[in-house]
């Protein structure tokens, strides 16, 4: 059993294969699309044993059609892997998968299991620059025999888009996910990524989910597969496809700097579909903060771009409620030598401001995530669920609201 993995050596060549799919194809559809995949590198699966476990980790932590893999995929995958003779199982943080999968012919090849119910193994990740402590990791994903992910392309108010390496933040279990963001998603991203390296990836781009993801985000059909065995060299030409440059992503920088894959798509060698054939442009999400009113006072100069980022992704998805809401507000991200004037309710976003955190409700995270937008909500005096109350500090000393 594989407990420890090695990346391939930077400078191995590197293929992406392309091909069209059907955004409704069934299983028969969807393994044919697979085998002209597979056929055009080289056959990848064709050295497994019976005996061998296959962990197939889906982006399935959503349950909306179309918000996730799509079921007919993981089919046809877990279907090509037992008639290779080896065990297929698929997982994925949360119960969410269950749902969506329930009553599906996926069952039929592989067992369904979900990170958050399995025995868990603390284990260092031996290169990490962020996670650089032992962590509590599912047993499966340190011993299974081949791994295979299969996330869905999107577009993300802090990594600009997520694809085949950030699919690998699922594999935590749900209550240590928190820990990737304070510790800083994109390097925490690649960290995992040296955890478990993939030893196939493929997106699924049947369909994809652009715009303010994963504050909102909508869903628009793209036809496409694409896989490599290396989760790099897919997230540039994927990106590429959807009119993102590698260049543009902090953890694909990172992971090129780390020797783990290409950093531009002239190193890569493209197979099957022409990528102009499949090219589309995606709906970015936000990147520039615009306050939705006069009253809302934003302090983000000295953030990091993923701070920024997720702020202008907040105000955009919180536009109407804070336009119809008569308070005033500062929101305040990154170091502050000296705070500004802090007028009305006052949020302050990133890590950068522990040092200040009693001077308003305060949002951890490098950047924070999307479950912690509740933060404005409750600043403005709206409900939140119990869980989203967890995910923002509120000081003693703040001036009515609740202490923390």
């Amino acid at each position: 059993m594989q407990v420890d993995s090695v990346n391939p050596p930077a400078g191995a060549g590197y293929s992406v294969a392309l091909t069209r799919t059907d955004p409704r194809a069934d299983v028969a559809q969807m393994e044919a699309a697979l085998a002209r995949l597979l056929d055009l590198l080289g056959n990848p699966l064709s050295g497994l044993k019976a005996g061998q476990t296959v962990l197939i980790k889906p982006n399935m932590f959503q349950v909306e059609p179309g918000f996730h893999v799509s079921p007919a995929l993981l089919a046809a995958i877990a279907k090509t892997v037992v008639d290779h003779g080896a065990r297929a199982v698929v997982a994925e943080r949360t119960h969410a998968l269950f749902d969506v999968l329930r009553d599906h012919e996926v069952h039929k090849y592989a067992d369904v299991m979900s990170f958050d119910d399995m025995p868990l193994r603390v284990t260092p990740i031996p290169g990490a620059t962020s996670l650089r402590v032992p962590l509590a990791i599912p047993e499966l994903i340190l011993d299974c025999d081949y791994f295979i992910g299969v996330p869905q392309l999107r577009t993300h108010a802090s990594v600009v888009y997520s694809n085949a390496m950030k699919n690998l933040v699922g594999l935590l279990p749900g209550f240590t996910t928190r820990i990737v963001h304070m510790a800083g998603v994109d390097e925490s991203t690649v960290d995992l990524n040296l955890l478990r390296h993939q030893d196939l990836a493929i997106s699924d781009g049947s369909t994809v989910i652009e715009g303010n993801y994963p504050m909102l985000g909508d869903l628009r059909e793209a036809g496409f597969l694409a896989a490599s065995s290396n989760a790099v060299a897919l997230d540039v030409a994927v990106g590429e496809l959807a009119g993102f440059k590698a260049h543009e992503v902090a953890y694909l920088r990172d992971a090129h700097s780390r020797g783990m894959g290409p950093e531009d798509l002239t190193d890569i060698e493209l197979l099957g579909t022409p990528l102009e054939e499949l090219s589309f442009t995606m709906r970015r999400a936000p990147s520039v903060i615009t306050p939705p009113r006069a009253g809302i006072h934003i302090h983000a100069d000295n953030a990091c771009a993923a701070c920024r980022r997720w702020i202008a992704a907040a105000m955009e998805a919180l536009g109407d409620d804070i336009r119809l809401w008569e308070g005033e507000m500062t929101v305040v991200s990154g170091a502050q030598a000296v705070m500004p004037e802090l007028r009305g309710a006052v949020v302050l976003v990133g890590n950068c401001l522990y040092e200040n955190r009693d001077a308003g409700i305060y949002v951890e995270g490098c950047p924070p995530r999307a479950i912690q937008l509740a933060a404005f909500r409750y600043a403005m005096g709206q409900s939140v669920t119990e869980q989203e109350r967890t995910q923002f500090r509120v000081p003693a000393s703040y001036a009515g609201v609740d202490s923390a």
